[in-house]
């Protein structure tokens, strides 16, 4: 009997030991497993750092090819605006003029405007008339000389409100400083306005360029010249 419970014990004891045993395995397996998921941690969070600062470096050069871009457009325009300017004349928003109207010249303050298209002159009591089977226009200037000339065409201008006012057209020389060009101009009573001569695209067109801050770039007041006509 002795005998029997000293093989029970032994054999208990064995089984505890391999119990034991495995354990310890698990244990091991587990601080194994432990170690493996920090390391995995730790590379994900390198690779988390290399990522964000890959992203960084790709805004940055996107920017930078950004202001490089903005920077050759802003060449290109200024280029384009310096060959704009070439063989032009810069005027400013106001510029005195000589207008001949065949046989008389006026000095008269002009107002540039590049938002018209035709220019215009002041006149009232303003007439249709017959001439050799030509329509001709008679008119009054603002000291009350009147000037006959060929009627060119009729214009209609739009005015506020979606209102078109049907104008008469004529051709004028002009004079602004050293450029002389002779152009169409509409008549309109402009008495209430503060400038005699509207000048506009027709005549800016690829002739002037216009600084709206500036006045009388082309000079003081002119003295007309009978003998001389733009």
């Amino acid at each position: 009997m002795r005998s029997f419970i000293v093989l029970i014990s032994l054999i208990m004891l064995q089984g505890c030991l391999a119990t034991a045993q495995k354990q310890q395995e698990a244990l091991d397996v587990a601080k194994a497993a432990a170690e493996q998921c920090a390391s995995l941690e730790s590379d994900l969070a390198t690779l988390n750092s290399q990522q964000k600062a890959s992203l960084r470096l790709l805004r940055d050069q996107a920017k930078a090819q950004q202001k490089a871009e903005t920077l050759r457009n802003t060449d290109q325009s200024c280029e384009q605006l310096r060959q704009s300017l070439d063989n032009k004349t810069v005027v400013g928003a106001v510029e005195w003029s000589v207008v001949d109207y065949g046989n008389l010249q006026r000095i008269a303050r002009a107002r540039m405007d590049t938002g018209a298209t035709t220019s215009s002159i002041n006149a009232t009591d303003i007439t249709e008339f017959e001439r050799n089977g030509e329509r001709w226009v008679r008119f009054k200037l603002a000291d009350g000389e009147e000037v006959a000339l060929v009627l060119e065409r009729y214009a209609n201008i739009a005015q506020a409100g979606a209102r078109k006012d049907r104008r008469l057209v004529v051709k004028l020389g002009i004079r602004l400083g050293g450029i002389e060009q002779v152009a169409e101009f509409t008549l309109k009573n402009r008495s209430h306005l503060n400038y005699e001569v509207l000048v506009g695209r027709n005549l800016l067109r690829d002739l002037m360029v216009v600084d709206v801050a500036q006045r009388y770039m082309l000079g003081g007041k002119p003295e007309p010249s009978q003998s001389e006509s733009p």
